[in-house]
């Protein structure tokens, strides 16, 4: 079975995104543009989370979704994880102390 993992929410995002594009307004072309890019992305996230394809097989369709901003955005996401797992590690530490101190 390809997809399916995802509820096939690409197909719907690619509906969203062709109906924008056929729009007057250029935002909404923009924007439609823009989505068809995310729906690349979902597609083939939905798929390796089918295993229909493997792990890192979706990451050029995220980075391009992304854009020239990727670098910046998965740095931003790396650092964040870093400090919540730094503050687990520092409360962990306190606990273990606390219970010695007793």
């Amino acid at each position: 079975m390809s997809g399916g993992s995802w509820d096939y929410f690409y197909s719907k995002l690619e509906d969203v995104a062709q109906q924008l594009i056929l729009s007057n307004c250029e935002y909404r072309r923009a924007m439609g543009l823009k989505l068809l890019l995310a729906a690349d992305a979902m597609h083939d996230i939905e798929w390796v989370d089918s295993a229909d394809m493997t792990y890192p097989a979706e990451i050029p369709a995220i980075r391009k979704f992304l854009g020239d901003n990727a670098q910046v955005l998965i740095m931003a996401e790396l650092i964040k994880e870093a400090k919540e797992l730094d503050n687990r590690l520092k409360k962990a530490i306190q606990g273990g102390s606390q219970k010695r101190d007793k």
